[in-house]
């Protein structure tokens, strides 16, 4: 390893590390740092968006068990520098950041290319290359929905109640489909599926209440 590398990829070519994170395609592929260990977003974190700096939800006991990433450079491999950015924490040190989302180590990984701390609390995940097209997020303790979906950017994704849902035999049919609706609730599109090893298809099959008993954030959890 290549200790001036301070961010680089490790990918499907290495099997042990690919199969401990039930790789598949692209899945395979995340972020370690210049030693080889493992980088990881965190679900309660509010990524940088437009002229907004992304915000570590990350502190006391929570840093002890994930210490935070900081690349004192920017040299990287196998990704673009343009993609790595910094925030300064509230106790001002700083953090590294990968597309938007503050990074970090997991305590309980002991060597390089462990992966101890994927999938923990269903919040904590390894950083992908290839930007996730759908993230798990958290809300705050006391809120809900604990967890809900967002895109690869941090974005909240929803679900509308007038929508029909599609069978093994049929289609499912929206029912925005006016300009009006359109204008408000955008409608969402993923190229490929790079979702969270703790997701699978099912989770996207929701029920739940929301603005005018129509709307709601997807909840995967409430099935």
């Amino acid at each position: 390893m290549n200790p001036f590398f301070r961010i680089r990829v490790l990918g499907v070519f290495t099997g042990l590390l690919c199969g401990a994170i039930a790789c598949g395609g692209s899945e395979g592929s995340y972020l370690v740092d210049g030693g080889g260990r493992s980088l990881y977003y965190f679900g309660k974190d509010l990524p940088s968006s437009g002229s907004n700096a992304a915000v570590s939800n990350c502190s006391g006991g929570c840093a002890a068990a994930w210490p935070i990433f900081h690349a004192a450079g920017s040299a990287v491999q196998g990704i673009s520098a343009g993609d790595v950015g910094e925030i300064t924490r509230p106790d001002g040190s700083k953090q590294t950041t990968y597309r938007g989302w503050p990074l970090y180590f997991f305590a309980g990984d002991v060597k390089a290319g462990d992966v101890n701390g994927e999938g923990v609390d269903d919040v904590w995940f390894v950083m992908h290359d290839q930007q996730y097209s759908v993230a798990l997020m958290s809300n705050a303790a006391g809120q809900e929905p604990k967890l809900y979906l967002s895109s690869g950017e941090g974005r909240s994704l929803y679900y509308f109640f007038r929508d029909t849902q599609g069978t093994a035999s049929t289609a499912p049919v929206s029912a925005c489909a006016s300009a009006t609706c359109l204008a408000s609730w955008l409608i969402f599109h993923a190229g490929e599926t790079v979702i969270p090893s703790s997701l699978a298809q099912a989770d996207f099959t929701v029920r739940g209440r929301g603005v005018n008993n129509a709307w709601d954030t997807l909840d995967p959890t409430a099935l």
